[in-house]
């Protein structure tokens, strides 16, 4: 493994509290018991504070030839749509659109 320097701190994205939902990012998707550190969106009922549902928006491959955490990837912003729908830039740039309804990710513009 090639020692690549370390990683600067993940972007801080607010919270989006739509229809007594809070809607956040995994802080870290490995001490979660996920495949990957970043890139977890989870839906939190803000009454009660329970958990509803967690989606992985994006896939983020790891070379192993290289530090783990200069290679994880964050969200950068989030915002809610007028349909509902919350689009999620990540550090990288890409955009997704998250549907809570369908509880799913698409690549977005």
């Amino acid at each position: 493994m090639t020692k690549s320097g370390s990683r600067i701190p993940a972007p801080i994205v607010a919270p989006i509290i739509h229809n007594g939902v809070r809607y956040e990012q995994v802080p870290n998707g490995l001490l979660a018991g996920f495949e990957q550190m970043g890139g977890y969106l989870v839906a939190i009922d803000e009454a009660t504070g329970s958990t509803l549902w967690t989606l992985k928006v994006y896939d983020n491959q790891r070379n192993p030839e290289k530090e783990g955490d200069v290679q994880d990837v964050f969200f950068k912003s989030m915002a809610l749509q007028a349909d509902g729908s919350l689009l999620i830039e990540n550090e990288r740039g890409k955009k997704f659109i998250v549907d809570p309804a369908k509880k799913s990710s698409t690549p977005g513009d």
